[in-house]
């Protein structure tokens, strides 16, 4: 679960709450390129999360920015790299 201010324009702040379940899917396991454990989570997923487009998250994806997996035709994103990237940024 991911909650965040923003501001409203009149001094007002208003939150935003997302929240990812997924109980069909374990909630951890090792991102292969960083041989840590982590959530993986969708594109669209990674998206909401980081207030940006999905596009953007397949910039992030092209660079080398955030690790990815992909199995059976899903690609997931490694959270751990995700948040990394999100706190050099910040």
């Amino acid at each position: 679960m991911k909650t965040k201010q923003k501001s409203t324009g009149d001094g007002a702040q208003q939150r935003q709450v997302v929240i990812i379940n997924r109980p069909f899917i374990a909630p951890q396991t090792r991102c292969v390129r960083c041989a840590k454990p982590s959530g993986m989570i969708t594109p669209e997923e990674a998206a909401a999360l980081c207030d940006v487009s999905t596009r953007e998250v397949y910039r992030w994806l092209e660079t080398g920015t955030i690790h990815f997996s992909e199995t059976t035709g899903v690609l997931l994103i490694c959270l751990t790299s995700l948040a990394a990237s999100a706190m050099k940024e910040a």
